[in-house]
């Protein structure tokens, strides 16, 4: 059963940067006020984002061989194909 609700904003920043993180945040709140109406969690650039940010943790954390929370791990494997 796939679950709707909205995917959570990781807060964990391993391998983030601080432009990165600004950069994410302007863009996903521009999408908040100017984007496209909501859409299935899928089809959601929102979600996109926060998937794509997870992404991004994740790989940073297997990078220098940390395990990351459970939070990224769920929020990675809710929309991976």
């Amino acid at each position: 059963m796939m679950d709707d609700s909205p995917l959570p904003i990781v807060h964990d920043t391993t391998g983030l940067s601080a432009g990165y993180r600004l950069r994410w945040w302007i863009r996903y709140c521009a999408l908040m006020v100017f984007g496209p109406a909501d859409r299935v969690l899928e089809a959601s650039p929102r979600e996109r984002m926060k998937w794509e940010r997870a992404v991004k943790v994740l790989n940073a954390h297997y990078a220098r061989g940390t395990l990351p929370d459970g939070e990224t791990v769920e929020t990675v494997r809710r929309m991976s194909p």
